[in-house]
């Protein structure tokens, strides 16, 4: 492969990590680490296959399909296909990911703020992040250059000093094999699959440009094999925090018991680091949910825009594509007052469901294009029906 397809390779996989690693990315793990205990790396095994392989999966599906989120979903209908989107759009969006991220960011905050109301910092995240994306060309080079790498730094400052700082892994009562399906679980409400398909626009766009892509044959000649390297870059990279966020809380997990999950990691930092130091913590949070919410916002409004705007429907509303960011950031402003438990109460249910049939949606759609294996329907409401079937057993 030659030189500049590796410097692509780089830069992609840099941005992939960037735009995976959000709010859910930084509590979830940490989650993980105090409920494994010394089966950890069973737990660990899981997390893995759900939380970097499906979503490297889900990125080189849609990228196979040249970032187009319709045709992907519509494979199983297009009413079911669109009614998906739609739903997809609503959990990465206003309703879920992006209000998460915002109430992550303001735990971080408020313990060097105390006066600082949730709703208030909303109001000035949601700023923020329009100032940011106001120019929307240069996303992918400020994700790739300058707040991943000073993410990627920060974290690696606590993993470091947790791992060098005494602590023992807790005695659990469970085994390996609940172990793993709490990896699993986990995996599932970082929800990344689902962010994967929509922020392959970007990565094509991307690669496009780059490859200088003009024939669909060059799909399989070059982005696909500069996709492979991406993939192992940001999938490594996000495989390694993983870890090292695991472990942490596992070896630390008495400083961080009773913490409220938006707060774990600043209430660890300050544990290692001390009250001033933590503030490095605190950064590399804000970094992560800032990026996050900057991805899925311009994902989330190019799909409305080209998916339901340009439609006879949407073609008689008046607006513009600043005003649709600004309605969304504004709604994930409002729903994140609602706090982080209430709203993993409602999306992990969904998630049970939903993550597993996108799973094999993914590989379906993978199969397809690269070898032309036509089918997806059977497979993929079969694992509905089945993960219906194992939650009613288990309610």
């Amino acid at each position: 492969m030659k030189i500049p397809s590796l410097a692509v390779a780089w830069s992609t996989g840099i941005a992939i990590f960037s735009m995976f690693f959000g709010s859910g990315n930084v509590v979830f793990p940490l989650l993980l680490g105090q409920m494994a205990g010394e089966q950890l790396p069973w737990a660990l095994i899981g997390l893995i296959i759900t939380a970097v392989g499906a979503p490297l999966l889900g990125l080189l599906g849609s990228v196979l399909f040249e970032g187009d989120c319709k045709q992907f979903f519509y494979r199983i209908g297009a009413i079911p296909g669109y009614l998906a989107v739609l739903l997809i759009l609503l959990l990465l969006g206003p309703i879920g990911v992006m209000p998460r991220c915002f109430i992550v960011a303001y735990g971080a905050t408020v313990p060097y703020i105390p006066g600082l109301s949730l709703p208030v910092f909303s109001m000035i995240a949601g700023l923020i992040t329009l100032i940011l994306i106001a120019r929307r060309n240069f996303i992918l080079p400020i994700l790739g250059f300058v707040l991943s790498p000073m993410l990627i730094l920060t974290l690696i400052v606590i993993i470091v000093v947790s791992i060098f700082t005494p602590g023992a892994l807790p005695i659990t009562h469970h085994g390996p094999g609940v172990a793993m399906l709490e990896g699993l679980a986990v995996g599932y409400d970082t929800m990344d699959l689902l962010a994967s398909i929509f922020f392959s626009v970007s990565i094509w766009m991307l690669l496009k440009e780059k490859l200088n892509i003009t024939k669909e044959s060059e799909v399989k000649n070059k982005v696909v094999p500069t996709y492979v390297i991406a993939s192992l870059i940001g999938g490594g990279l996000l495989g390694v925090i993983y870890i090292g966020l695991c472990y942490s809380a596992a070896l630390h997990h008495q400083a961080i018991a009773g913490a409220v999950p938006e707060q774990v990691l600043a209430v660890l930092a300050q544990h290692l680091l001390g009250s001033k130091l933590a503030l490095i913590a605190n950064i590399g949070i804000a970094l992560a949910c800032i990026t996050t919410v900057m991805s899925l916002a311009v994902a989330v409004v190019d799909v409305i825009h080209v998916e339901i705007m340009n439609t006879s429907l949407g073609a008689k509303i008046p607006y513009s594509y600043g005003w649709m960011m600004f309605i969304t950031i504004a709604l994930t402003a409002l729903f994140s007052t609602i706090g982080f438990t209430a709203i993993m109460a409602f999306l992990h249910p969904i998630m049970e469901i939903c993550y597993p049939a996108i799973i094999v949606l993914t590989i379906c759609n993978i199969l397809y294009k690269l070898f032309g294996f036509p089918y997806v329907k059977l497979p993929v409401y079969s694992t509905i029906l089945i993960m219906l079937v194992l939650k009613v057993m288990y309610l």
